[in-house]
């Protein structure tokens, strides 16, 4: 049997039950004449007009429920008040969604055995339910991290240095943190949660963040907030090789768009050999040599983008920090005064954005290298066991 209470809801009442195309609908409205403005907490009992919300709640056995909630809007009476209308507030129906808490726990439950493309098939076949695997991933996206399976470590795990990367655990939008120790060279934990904020702090509480003084990851912001929040006296250091390959995918870029404007010979020259532009000046042989030399002056944009690059790649190998300081500085100028869109793009995101956690890598010299060799380590696991179903046998 339906009521408000096995709902998770409370002050409304039912109205009506219909069934519409495989779905119960269950129509609610509140059971009180009257609403608080959430701005001055002052009641009204002016309704203004209502709406009808449909948000999909937890299945009862095969069938899927649905809600069609009336929710009122309020003339606020408080003159003083910025709120001139409000809409009234219902527990346990949160605003701006389509979902309840209750379905979100379903979801969780259904987590445990399945991963997420399995859930919209499942979701799919039994509730005649249609959910993207980006929505999934978003209902799904604290859960795991507020809940975990598997008992936490006893204590703390002491690091100097630490790297923070992501990794995919499962076919679409399934995305897990992975903490670092870099000193040691050891995986502190991993944590289902997404590429976001929330999961970056949760791994963090693995570790003594009192005692980390340097914690390295690639260009994502939501791991730079993270890293600033959780670790009061680390420095926050960019890898150096994400660098380079956010500067490969800069050649790329050009090469791509000057393509369309060269002859089909020249085009097709460069692309078969467009890997030299991305190879280390100092790694290539005497015909690699030779044949770069042919290919950079077809254009004028190309070799002026490559020598960039390999003008940066050369400031790495400066072991002095002021001379570094400047050297940088000084390259990022160029960049902007470069008339290449794609260059000057990143060049501004180093200056405004990045410049301080780019810097950092010459105080403390540390890299992304073991936390990538420690995921590619996790990939290999999962291709052995031809995948875990759930992300709790991963993590074990």
């Amino acid at each position: 049997m339906i009521n408000k209470t096995s709902l998770g809801l409370k002050d409304v009442k039912i109205i009506d039950f219909k069934e519409t195309d495989g779905k119960l609908e269950v129509f609610l409205e509140k059971d009180t004449p009257h609403a608080i403005c959430p701005d001055c907490r002052t009641p009204s009992t002016s309704p203004k007009h209502y709406r009808y919300y449909k948000i999909i709640d937890k299945p009862i056995e095969s069938i899927p429920l649905q809600l069609v909630v009336k929710k009122r809007r309020f003339f606020c009476n408080n003159s003083r008040c910025s709120a001139k209308s409000f809409t009234e507030e219902i527990s346990g129906l949160p605003q701006k969604s389509s979902y309840t808490q209750n379905f979100k726990d379903f979801l969780g439950e259904l987590n445990r055995d399945m991963d997420y493309p399995t859930i919209k098939r499942h979701l799919a076949r039994k509730y005649k339910l249609n959910l993207s695997l980006s929505t999934i991933h978003y209902l799904l996206k604290e859960f795991w991290v507020k809940k975990f399976d598997l008992p936490p470590f006893s204590s703390k795990v002491t690091c100097k240095y630490v790297g923070l990367d992501e990794f995919s655990y499962a076919k679409g939008h399934c995305y897990a943190v992975a903490l670092i120790n870099i000193d040691k060279r050891k995986i502190v934990d991993i944590v289902a949660g997404g590429k976001t904020t929330a999961a970056a702090m949760a791994v963090l509480n693995y570790c003594d963040t009192s005692l980390v003084e340097a914690c390295c990851i690639d260009m994502w912001k939501p791991f730079k907030i993270a890293c600033y929040k959780k670790l009061p006296n680390a420095d926050v250091v960019v890898d150096k090789f994400h660098i380079i390959s956010q500067l490969n995918e800069c050649i790329k870029d050009v090469r791509k768009r000057i393509s369309l404007e060269l002859e089909a010979s020249q085009s097709t020259h460069i692309y078969q050999n467009r890997f030299l532009l991305l190879k280390g000046k100092e790694r290539l042989s005497i015909i690699q040599r030779t044949k770069l030399a042919s290919l950079l002056p077809i254009n004028e944009e190309l070799s002026k983008t490559y020598h960039f690059k390999e003008l940066f790649r050369s400031i790495y190998e400066i072991t002095d920090a002021k001379q570094a300081y400047s050297q940088l500085w000084k390259w990022i100028r160029a960049a902007q005064s470069s008339h290449i869109p794609e260059l000057v793009q990143i060049a501004n995101s180093f200056d405004q954005e990045w410049f301080t956690e780019i810097f950092n890598y010459w105080h403390y010299r540390i890299s992304n290298g073991v936390t990538e060799g420690k995921i590619n380590k996790i990939r290999v696991i999962q291709r052995k066991a031809y995948h875990y179903r759930n992300f709790s046998s991963l993590r074990y």
